[in-house]
């Protein structure tokens, strides 16, 4: 309450204070927050080793979104060495457990050769199931591996069928791919 002023004023510090020792109690979602302050909150400075620190104890203590972050932040070098390895390590845990972010964050990793081998086919496998969970962004990444045959069979049907589940998810990108797909055809 203290952080977003909700039925109170909005005090950064007391909140900083409050979530430092609720986190050092042991508390995952303290933890959590606190990371969220250092990495992303404005007032705040910005500690983004600090805030992997918090991450990374709120992800051992269970805490699937924490460890999302660690390997994001694994994954581009924020607050850390970059450590691909790592990071696919995370995002694989964290997809495990159904969190459609990371299965998109993976595909792209393979379709890139970011860290892993480039591997289109793996990344596809890892969009689909990122898809199956609810990820637009997976879906629009289908739709476009759909038009291109990369890793997947081309076909302009299929690429819209993924292309309006994303655009029905209020993906913008891909209503304007549709859009676009429509005007070739007149």
């Amino acid at each position: 309450m203290r952080a977003h002023g909700e039925g109170i004023r909005a005090d950064l510090s007391m909140a900083m204070d409050l979530y430092r020792k609720s986190a050092e109690m042991g508390y995952p979602r303290a933890m959590f927050n606190l990371g969220f302050m250092y990495t992303d909150v404005e007032g705040v400075d910005q500690d983004l080793a600090e805030g992997y620190k918090w991450y990374s104890k709120a992800a051992e203590a269970g805490n699937l979104i924490a460890l999302y972050r660690v390997a994001v932040m694994d994954e581009e070098g924020r607050g850390v060495p970059k450590d691909l390895k790592k990071a696919v390590a995370g995002y694989q845990a964290c997809l495990d457990y159904g969190y459609p972010k990371a299965g998109y964050r993976l595909g792209a990793m393979y379709l890139e050769g970011s860290g892993v081998p480039k591997n289109p086919d793996k990344a596809v496998k890892f969009f689909s199931k990122a898809a199956d969970l609810g990820s637009d962004e997976a879906m629009l990444m289908l739709g476009k591996l759909s038009l291109s045959g990369e890793g997947m069979v081309l076909s302009k049907r299929n690429a819209e069928r993924w292309l309006k589940k994303a655009a029905g998810r209020g993906n913008a990108e891909a209503a304007l791919i549709l859009e676009s797909l429509k005007k070739e055809e007149k």
